[in-house]
């Protein structure tokens, strides 16, 4: 009995829980005002079902807030992943309020479509939002996620979900334009150095 169970201790100690990531990755750290700032929340580090397969995501929902101030809202697009049968996803963007945005997903593709365009895959791509920089506010915002709900092609909910917020800086209110010399004044400095070179010689 003693031996079964600390067999059993063993497997179970064994097998390492890993905690399911999602992460925000922007084109850039530091913006100006006009520019855009797109963020790609990716899913990565998916955690093993009871078997110790890579659970396959069927569905996703989590909360994105920003200060207002320095960016606003302008566009969504869905990543590839979960609409493994062309149709049968439901992608929606629900604006909460000025500064905050709800996305979801929810596939209604079958397993074996899913594990056809996810096995394997160590991260991929939920979605993408475009921000138009309006402000520098006080030169450093972020993007923070929150209510974070992953659940799998059985409609069981991932147990175990890290997110991690994204900071950004706004480096000035408006872009600095940088005078350029006048082409006028090259020339006449050019042609006085050649004279003044034609003389002493």
């Amino acid at each position: 009995m003693k031996k079964i169970i600390i067999l059993l201790t063993t497997l179970f100690v064994s097998l390492s829980s890993q905690a399911t990531l999602i992460t925000v990755e922007l084109n850039q750290n530091t913006y100006q005002v006009g520019d855009v700032l797109t963020a790609n929340f990716i899913i990565s580090e998916i955690e093993d079902d009871a078997s110790a397969l890579q659970r396959m995501l069927s569905g996703f929902g989590f909360d994105v807030s920003w200060n207002n101030m320095m960016i606003e809202y302008s566009a969504v697009r869905f990543g590839d992943k979960l609409d493994a049968a062309p149709g049968f996803s439901v992608q929606s963007p629900i604006n909460l309020m000025a500064n905050s945005l709800t996305l979801s997903e929810t596939s209604y593709s079958w397993s074996d479509e899913l594990f056809a365009v996810q096995n394997g895959l160590s991260r991929f791509l939920l979605a993408s939002v475009d921000f138009n920089v309006v402000g520098a506010g006080n030169g450093l915002g972020s993007l923070d996620l929150s209510n974070v709900v992953l659940w799998d092609d059985f409609n069981i909910d991932f147990s175990d979900i890290n997110s991690r917020n994204k900071e950004y800086s706004v480096t000035s209110a408006t872009p600095i334009d940088v005078p350029e010399p006048s082409s006028m004044v090259l020339m006449l400095m050019g042609f006085i150095f050649l004279v003044r070179k034609k003389i002493m010689s």
